[in-house]
């Protein structure tokens, strides 16, 4: 049975800088942010189009082990809009599933998107982040402890990177 630590994550300002066209982001068959979803991809494709911070964020990914697979779902636990879950996986690669709720307009669900995506290329930087074990405390020690649920956590960084994302799409 696959077992996932889900981990409510946020992050960092500082992206790296990325050289890849939006139709590589979007269709190489080696990217690292994947989606099966038709409206995801629609999202992923405005947001690159419209958000060079989500390019930069999609394309700094690009240069790490992380694979991330991004879904949508209907609803999500408490007030949580978005999640990022740590999947288990034995190989020399790590992989990554982010969660976002429907219900939001397109600009809002491309921020979240963004947001998210931060708490991944988070991730990614710290390469002893092999495990869920790991994944917890490495949000011990960079992010803010939610009140509501053990193991929810929020950066500064992701809070201003959705944000950010959301203010280059107007």
């Amino acid at each position: 049975m696959l077992s996932v630590l889900a981990v409510v994550l946020s992050a960092s300002l500082s992206l790296p800088s990325a050289s890849y066209s939006n139709a590589a982001l979007l269709t190489s068959a080696n990217r690292h942010v994947r989606t099966t979803d038709r409206y995801v991809q629609q999202l992923l494709a405005e947001g690159l189009d419209r958000s060079p911070t989500l390019h930069a964020l999609m394309g700094g990914l690009e240069a790490t082990d992380v694979i991330v697979y991004i879904q949508p779902v209907s609803e999500l636990p408490g007030t949580v809009a978005g999640r990022l879950l740590m999947v288990p996986y034995g190989g020399t690669g790590r992989y990554l599933r982010i969660q976002v709720a429907l219900g939001r307009s397109p600009s809002e669900m491309i921020g979240l998107i963004g947001h998210e995506l931060r708490h991944a290329l988070e991730i990614a930087e710290a390469r002893d982040v092999r495990n869920e074990k790991d994944l917890v405390m490495l949000y011990e020690r960079i992010g803010d402890r939610s009140h509501e649920a053990l193991h929810q956590y929020d950066t500064a960084a992701a809070r201003l990177t959705g944000q950010r994302v959301q203010r280059e799409l107007v």
